[in-house]
């Protein structure tokens, strides 16, 4: 095939958040399926690097021939309280208008652009050009934006789940140029194993999203119930102030452990060592409606019992079995979704349904040409 592709976005690298790393994966499938990759992305914070030896270390992977190109930023403006969303907004069109001319203008043009950021999409498709967007989230700018760029005839859009499609407006004669398309796990780091320890649940994730927490002094409260005595919980993710914040919470009796971060080689051995993986979520729309956690499919691609949060979006995941479901902040539904936990059987058929991101992207590659 050998086709060039540019992932132009607004991200910010290198991040510990988890659409930075599906973004980095998104790239490394694409360049392993006969792709040459060039990830071009802002330098708008301090810590923005387009190094490829510090994207290739926090990442963990390995070159994979990537081409990382790290673009100029140079719009300011104060981030007072109140203006923080609008001005980011700003910042974000002005910025996305002038580089998508700029590289158009600079660098040769790629068979496809692919990118996450509506704006992006929005100019490159004015031009014409084959572009992909990929959509996470909807709010009201983000659909009028799209049902714009969408009728342009090179345009093409990717919703994580079929919530996000029917939500986005978008007329019936476009549909051709939609795909509905799962997250996945990744190979190199998530696998099952047999070496199971039984009762053992594990949270893994970040503590905190967007200044809120994850529910995770709700989990740990009921751990300490009576009842769950006889299981183990390990928490792993979150920056060591967090964990230790995390860890006032609990006892030397009790038999939950709170880690840092740890890297993705080591998280994949405790997962697949594990029985059981919390899946947690925000009471807000996104939540509700559009996630499609990547934690899900590196827990299903591990070997565990899920336990999720009973919102719509997880529901629609019970496509893949293998979930026990539970009402958000009810400790005794929490409680006794752990306990049905030990008899729960697991399908073998629906985890070799599970995609991983190889999958996925042989997938939009199907969709895309």
């Amino acid at each position: 095939m050998n086709k060039t592709l540019y992932y132009l976005t607004y991200q910010d690298f290198p991040s510990n958040t988890a659409n930075s790393h599906q973004t980095i994966a998104t790239c490394k499938y694409f360049q392993r399926n006969e792709h040459t990759v060039t990830l071009l992305f802002p330098l708008r914070s301090q810590k923005s690097n387009a190094d490829i030896e510090i994207i290739s270390s926090h990442y963990e992977m390995n070159r994979d021939n990537l081409n990382i190109i790290g673009l100029p930023y140079d719009y300011k403006f104060e981030n007072k309280k109140y203006f923080k969303k609008i001005n980011y907004v700003i910042k974000h069109i002005l910025w996305s208008y002038k580089t998508v001319k700029e590289v158009i203008k600079k660098f040769k043009k790629p068979d496809i652009f692919f990118t996450r950021s509506e704006w992006i999409f929005y100019f490159i498709s004015r031009k014409n050009i084959e572009v992909v967007y990929e959509c996470h989230k909807l709010t009201k700018l983000r659909k009028f934006v799209l049902n714009l760029a969408i009728k342009k005839e090179n345009s093409k859009i990717i919703f994580l789940n079929k919530n996000l499609k029917i939500d986005s407006g978008i007329k019936t004669k476009y549909l051709n140029k939609i795909l509905v398309q799962h997250s996945g796990y990744d190979e190199d780091y998530f696998y099952t194993s047999k070496n199971k320890k039984v009762k053992q649940v594990i949270y893994a994730g970040s503590i905190y999203r967007l200044g809120k927490n994850r529910d995770l002094d709700f989990i740990i409260n009921a751990f300490k119930d009576p009842k769950l005595k006889q299981y183990n919980l390990k928490i792993f993710g979150g920056t060591a102030e967090e964990t230790k914040e995390l860890r006032k919470l609990v006892t030397s009796t009790d038999s939950i452990e709170i880690n840092s971060r740890i890297s993705k080689k080591q998280l994949g051995q405790e997962l697949s060592n594990s029985e059981v993986g919390i899946l947690t979520s925000y009471d807000d729309e996104v939540s509700k409606k559009y996630t499609d956690p990547l934690k899900f499919y590196e827990y299903a691609g591990s070997g565990l019992k899920i336990l999720a949060v009973d919102f719509p979006s997880h529901r629609a995941l019970d496509k893949y079995g293998n979930l026990i479901f539970y009402k958000k902040n009810n400790k005794e539904s929490f409680i006794n979704a752990v306990l049905s936990s030990t008899s729960f059987e697991l399908n073998q058929n629906n985890f070799d349904r599970i995609p991983t991101q190889n999958d996925r992207i042989k997938n939009i590659i199907n969709f895309v040409y």
